[in-house]
């Protein structure tokens, strides 16, 4: 990859979380999920931190190319597809979605959607990790 360091770093990080979410919630039932709080409140920061990596990454490429800056974190995300740097910016835009209802509205976040996203859809990290990887 022709980006810096400090975008390795983050997508360091961004393995770890993946990594010790799944371990975390590995066995575990969406009835446990959903009476524990400790494992929905663990949840909701990894993924919102892997969202906000996502997002400094997005936001550090477009600086390093000069196309910026972005307005929003959606901005952000639709530029890298505009840069051809990702194919399409939908799976990464349903991300930031999400991290603004974790951000905004964290009041009612709907446990069946954490626990679906952190179960099921961390595949959308690693594309996102591998999309940016195979630039040269």
């Amino acid at each position: 990859m022709k980006y810096n360091g400090v975008i390795q770093r983050k997508f360091t990080l961004l393995d770890k979380h993946l990594l010790e979410l799944q371990n975390h919630l590995k066995d575990v039932s969406f009835a446990t999920f959903k009476n524990d709080w400790a494992l929905r409140c663990m949840a909701e920061r990894s993924l919102q931190v892997m969202v906000e990596i996502v997002i400094d990454i997005a936001e550090r490429i477009i600086a390093i190319e000069n196309a910026g800056p972005a307005a929003t974190s959606t901005e952000a995300i639709a530029k890298l597809e505009t840069l051809g740097i990702i194919k399409s910016a939908d799976a990464y835009s349903n991300m930031i979605k999400f991290r603004n209802i974790i951000v905004h509205q964290y009041e009612e976040i709907d446990p069946e959607i954490v626990y679906n996203i952190a179960k099921n859809q961390l595949g959308s990290f690693r594309m996102f990790r591998d999309e940016i990887d195979k630039i040269e």
